[in-house]
């Protein structure tokens, strides 16, 4: 016969109680990071997803042997893609990789722009992120009370490279409006601005949106006391 003492006794008590523990936070864990990952918005699989406004253009699928698929926009006077924003992270960040040929106007060659949704206090209001190497990266320019233009990728930039570019929505807000982000509308995809037709030529591999929040840390396991 074996007999237990009440310390034993609350051992082996103790130890499915950590393991069922370790077990709830693992899931946690996991589900958390699985929530945290990108969603691809743009990218040679997912053109069919966006509409497009073209004219005297040329939009297709390539094959990059640095990067792999990427989508190669070039137009004589205006190409825009289009897409409504389904998912709405809590602390939206969108991260792109993108390159321009040679080109011979100045000014804003390529832009990801983000529609925000009207609100009580204010209609549809837009930010611009633009490739221009004419303007240092992180200047901003107030096109009127519900436009903002921000150069995402600016002097020193090269044609023909590729160029990273990550883009803090809620922080970038802040800084323009002082006020917390609205939800996402839309995103539009374009060579030159609004309005402006250009002759210009660009490629972006691929556009994603996530939580620029990190997921929070599991707490660790509580210790058994013997």
């Amino acid at each position: 016969m074996f007999i237990y003492s009440k310390k034993s006794r609350r051992r082996m008590h103790a130890i499915p109680a950590a393991i069922a523990l370790v077990v709830v936070t693992l899931f946690w864990f996991f589900s958390a990071a699985h929530k945290a990952e990108a969603e691809t918005l743009f990218s040679a699989s997912e053109l069919s997803r966006w509409s497009v406004d073209c004219r005297d253009c040329q939009l297709e699928a390539q094959y990059d042997v640095m990067v792999g698929d990427v989508v190669r926009l070039e137009s004589r006077e205006h190409l825009i893609l289009q897409r409504d924003v389904q998912e709405q992270p809590a602390q939206p960040q969108l991260s792109w990789r993108w390159s321009v040929d040679n080109f011979v106007d100045a000014g804003p060659l390529v832009r990801v722009s983000v529609y925000v949704q009207e609100t009580a206090d204010w209609p549809e209001r837009i930010i611009h992120y633009v490739w221009d190497s004419s303007r240092e990266a992180g200047d901003h320019e107030a096109l009127s009370d519900f436009e903002y233009l921000i150069v995402a990728t600016g002097r020193g930039s090269k044609a023909e490279s590729w160029e990273n570019v990550s883009a803090d929505l809620n922080a970038d807000w802040q800084t323009l409006y002082n006020e917390s982000l609205p939800p996402l509308d839309h995103l539009e995809v374009a060579l030159g601005m609004p309005e402006q037709d250009i002759v210009a030529a660009a490629f972006i591999e691929k556009i994603s949106l996530t939580s620029a929040q990190p997921a929070p840390q599991p707490q660790p396991a509580i210790a058994i006391n013997e």
